[in-house]
């Protein structure tokens, strides 16, 4: 081990790191929620935009959101 000035081991002493530590269901969960939220309505806007019927914006986004809970599921 190097040798350390006597006041920067002092410092490194007292320092105590705090970590989140709720656990990975939180991180999947605001993870999941940021995507969830977010590429549906890009894909609604998307295809509004397109000028699509209501039924088809419709069926697209529940796909979607089908699709995006498989996913986030196996990769969480």
């Amino acid at each position: 081990m190097a040798n350390i000035e006597p006041e920067k081991q002092t410092l490194l002493n007292q320092h105590r790191e705090k970590h989140f530590t709720a656990g990975e269901i939180v991180r999947d969960v605001i993870i999941g929620v940021s995507d969830g939220l977010t590429v549906p309505f890009a894909l609604a806007a998307g295809l509004s935009g397109a000028n699509a019927t209501s039924s088809i914006v419709l069926t697209a986004g529940i796909a979607e959101v089908a699709a995006g809970a498989i996913s986030m599921g196996l990769g969480g």
